[in-house]
């Protein structure tokens, strides 16, 4: 039977057996009397109980406890149990939103929910440094009147727009924004905003890197072609001038070859994830091979003089080949004949230094910031002059990132350059573990012959 009909006749029965009793023993308006005043008993009992039960319903954790006893007793456990898995639902939806709101504020990307009327109804917190809304204070305010840049309010309102519209922050002006939206149903749309600064940066610079390989590889090209030209005609040119032409096409050609090289270099040192193969590289014959080069450079111009006083050092000695002798070889060819020379490996501080002095022309301070950025000169004629392809620094950058190295640049024009290497601690070789070494002395030196 149904909880309501159990509850009306659980309470009709005892007042119309009441009455029956009364009746017959004291007469009909008895009967009746006790009807009306066991009625009036039964109202005021299910009034009771229907207050408890509102109160249940309109606040369940204040409310008094339902009684749980006869047919209401139903009522109010099916109740109970249905507002506790009501009660369990909402905190689960309370907590999954608020794991949905620290999902979209950890989301790099700004978004922002729109209404038919571009109102702001929602957005998360990289909104807030991209575009400059907070939900707290703009909630309900139309985007155009925060977002002022030109062509925003059409390009919300274009509904066929496939690009994205570019912003400047307001805030930071180096910073780039595109901007998408997105239809969520037929009122609300959503607007993405997407950091591409670093994209954009990027972009430049692959457009500026080949731009300056073309013009690098040009100018090569075009001394073969031009020499190409003469040598069709075999009568242009003497035996002496077809020599000087041969010599000056394979200097040319050397040059191109040399860019190759390092541009090929530079491509796998950016591009490659895994670390450099690493073994303990002995600096004193390291030194010593850099010492041998030099020698043959300068070709006797300059005084030159290599130092070794640390033990040697973890890493790849190929790469370290490499980057010190980019180093090397900077400095012969900025040092003007008659010019010093020095080349050392210390320890000061308990890190490794690798250090090149030279007593050439200097570097002017606002340039040393960019000296390692590819094909940065700062003085192409002269660089061109010196045969160098305007890679080797950033080569030396990419090996010593590798190596979690330091290069710190100390110049003054007219005076010199110092380029130094700082290695941590952790990279050194124990005292003692190296094969020969020259502490504190030079390795070799040679003086200026003419």
């Amino acid at each position: 039977m149904p909880g309501p009909a159990r509850i009306l006749l659980g309470g009709l029965l005892p007042i119309v057996g009441l009455a029956v009793v009364a009746g017959v023993l004291h007469g009909v308006a008895w009967g009746w009397a006790a009807a009306a005043l066991g009625f009036l008993l039964l109202v005021i009992a299910q009034a009771r109980r229907l207050s408890v039960l509102s109160a249940s319903i309109d606040a369940p954790a204040s409310a008094e406890s339902p009684d749980a006893r006869g047919a209401w007793g139903e009522v109010f456990l099916k109740l109970s149990r249905r507002l506790r898995a009501d009660a369990r639902r909402f905190e689960d939806a309370e907590a999954a939103l608020a794991s949905f709101r620290n999902a979209m504020d950890a989301v790099p990307d700004g978004l922002v929910i729109l209404d038919a009327h571009h109102q702001i109804q929602w957005s998360n917190r990289a909104a807030a440094g991209h575009l400059g809304i907070q939900l707290s204070r703009d909630h309900g305010a139309i985007i155009e009147q925060l977002v002022r840049t030109p062509g925003f309010a059409e390009y919300l309102d274009d509904p066929h727009a496939q690009a994205p519209l570019l912003l400047q922050s307001t805030a930071v002006r180096t910073r780039i924004y595109a901007l998408r939206v997105v239809p969520l149903d037929e009122h609300n749309k959503l607007l993405v905003s997407l950091d591409v600064t670093d994209a954009r940066r990027v972009e430049a610079m692959r457009s500026t890197f080949v731009a300056n390989v073309s013009h690098e590889l040009r100018t090569p090209l075009t001394v073969v072609s031009g020499f190409l030209e003469h040598f069709a005609d075999d009568g242009a040119m003497n035996p002496e001038q077809r020599r000087h032409f041969t010599r000056l096409m394979s200097d040319q050609t050397a040059r191109m070859l040399s860019l190759v090289d390092d541009l090929l270099m530079l491509s796998r040192l950016e591009s490659e994830d895994a670390p450099a193969t690493e073994e303990d590289v002995d600096m004193a014959d390291l030194l010593a091979q850099l010492l041998s080069e030099a020698q043959s450079l300068s070709e006797g111009r300059h005084r030159i003089e290599v130092i070794c006083e640390g033990p040697g050092l973890r890493g790849n000695r190929k790469e370290y080949h490499s980057a010190f002798g980019n180093l090397v070889s900077n400095a012969i060819r900025y040092t003007p004949a008659g010019g010093e020379i020095g080349i050392e490996w210390l320890v000061r501080d308990g890190a490794g230094i690798f250090q090149v002095r030279d007593s050439g022309v200097g570097i002017a301070a606002e340039h040393l910031p960019r000296l390692t950025e590819r094909f940065y000169r700062v003085d192409r004629g002269r660089s061109r002059d010196t045969g160098g392809t305007g890679l080797g620094l950033a080569i030396v950058k990419h090996i010593l990132l590798r190596h979690q190295a330091a290069l710190r640049i100390e110049s003054r024009e007219g005076q010199g350059s110092t380029f130094r290497v700082e290695f941590p601690a952790w990279r050194l070789r124990p005292e003692g573990s190296d094969g020969p070494r020259h502490g504190g002395e030079a390795i070799g030196m040679q003086d200026e012959t003419g």
